[in-house]
């Protein structure tokens, strides 16, 4: 977590820069630097402990860095990185100003890594030793990422500024198509995607009145997904990347639902994302942007997957989600259903709650009885979400976080979301939870996430590859 140092933070400061300098407290008058509208101490938090830190002072729209200090034990983790980028997206600046001791290689060629170059040197300004003068221009130009996504059965292009504003958005679906099957067939949909991609980008183009010149960068979703889909979006990408000389970025689809959330507000570390879809539900513990701990998570069927053959049961047709959700407005809890993993741990289990509806449904068909659909739908729906609600407020309890999301198709789920948010209204907790438009796969979620990769210059090559199962964590 990255935050300003307030006054009750300032002993950890000391302390954390007696370990680098043993005058460290000598250097600084810290009712001057408390009291200085100029001056600001950014700390960096891990586990709630101080390990690292940047003081600067601010004259208008220039900054001087003062300082910057980490601890051994977290160095070589892109800490000094971040406060950089933290300070550059914070402040409303156009040059950052340093002076560096010229033997201090280490500190030369991090700076010059994060785009600072030398301007001048200043004989015997640290006694005996030269200083150099570094300076940074920052890019106050907004940054536009042409995404792409086509894990499974939309084919969806957007253009993103600045990781958090939609730009446009296309979405063409292949649901109609895929309900006759009763879901979505890989052959089909990969040809789609072919005969789809070069339109759909044509349309986003076209209504943003823009062209492929004017993106900083293309991304693309890589991986999970349905290999034949994956593979049409990362071709087009990087053909796309190749042709007009642009950075190519390799997206996580997971991590594009998490960071949907930046598209209408900023994700607050440390957070606890809950992300439910077809193919995943899991809880995840993040301390800092593309930092992943997965605490918990189904040991058989995701969320999704289990409302689409619930739906296949009851005759409902594809998609399964939106369809049993539907019937169950009209429903009451009327069927008893086995209660899963009901234990104090962070595991998740759909594949038994599944089983019984199963049977259940065969049983009273043997029986000559009519399943009143929309009781079941109702049933299930209670149990299944139940569930996620009891493990999110286990991991609340255990992780002490303040800040919670809910990422993936299933978050669409109105029941879902407003038992989620008595959770976290329960525990005084921020909660974020996408829009509608951007719950379900799309390509605005893949450009958000692929912005903060962008500001750490986290290129792939044009070897990139889909790869059907690659976790984020």
């Amino acid at each position: 977590m990255i935050k300003e140092l307030v006054i009750d933070d300032f002993q950890d400061f000391l302390k954390l820069g007696k370990m680098v300098n043993n005058n460290f407290g000598n250097l600084y008058d810290l009712d001057n630097l408390l009291n200085s509208k100029a001056d600001k101490v950014i700390g960096y938090y891990e586990n709630g402990l101080l390990v690292g830190f940047i003081h600067i002072s601010i004259s208008f729209d220039v900054v001087d860095i003062v300082n910057i200090v980490v601890d051994d034990k977290y160095r070589r983790k892109g800490i000094g990185t971040k406060l950089l980028n933290y300070i550059i997206l914070s402040k409303d600046i156009a040059e950052i100003w340093l002076e560096v001791r010229k033997s201090n290689k280490s500190a030369i060629s991090f700076y010059e890594k994060n785009g600072f170059s030398l301007v001048r040197v200043r004989s015997n300004y640290y006694g005996d030793e030269d200083a150099l003068i570094m300076k940074r221009d920052v890019n106050m130009k907004d940054v536009y990422i042409l995404a792409i996504e086509s894990s499974c059965d939309e084919t969806s292009i957007a253009i993103i500024k600045n990781g958090h504003e939609c730009v446009q958005l296309t979405v063409l679906t292949q649901m109609d198509t895929h309900s006759e099957y009763g879901g979505v067939v890989p052959e089909i949909a990969s040809r789609m995607h072919t005969e789809n991609i070069t339109m759909v980008l044509e349309e986003t183009l076209t209504k943003a009145k823009m062209k492929v010149e004017d993106m900083d960068a293309i991304a693309v979703t890589y991986s999970p997904g349905l290999l034949g889909s994956l593979l049409v979006g990362v071709e087009f990408a990087k053909t796309l990347s190749f042709v007009y000389n642009k950075p190519l970025i390799a997206v996580n689809h997971i991590a594009g639902h998490i960071y949907a959330n930046n598209l209408e507000g900023n994700l607050q570390f440390p957070l606890l994302a809950l992300v439910v879809s077809g193919g995943h539900t899991d809880l995840i513990i993040m301390k800092d942007d593309y930092v992943f701990e997965k605490v918990g998570g189904t040991l058989d069927d995701a969320i999704g997957e289990c409302y689409d053959k619930v739906a296949r049961v009851l005759g409902l047709k594809y998609p399964g989600g939106p369809n049993v959700e539907k019937e169950a407005l009209n429903g009451k809890y009327t069927y008893d259903l086995p209660i899963p993993m009901n234990d104090d741990s962070l595991n998740i289990s759909y594949s038994g709650l599944k089983s019984s509806i199963i049977n259940l449904v065969h049983n009273e068909k043997q029986r000559g009885n009519e399943i009143r659909k929309e009781d079941l739908a109702k049933s299930f729906q209670e149990v299944a979400i139940d569930q996620l609600v009891r493990k999110s407020e286990i991991a609340i309890k255990k992780y002490k976080v303040k800040n919670m999301i809910v990422a993936g198709g299933v978050s669409a789920n109105k029941m879902l979301r407003e038992k989620i948010k008595e959770l976290t209204d329960k525990y005084d907790i921020n909660l974020s939870i996408p829009s509608m438009l951007f719950c379900t796969d799309n390509a605005a979620m893949i450009g958000a996430a692929a912005y903060p990769l962008y500001l750490r210059k986290e290129f792939a090559n044009l070897d990139l590859n889909a790869s059907s199962n690659q976790e984020i964590y």
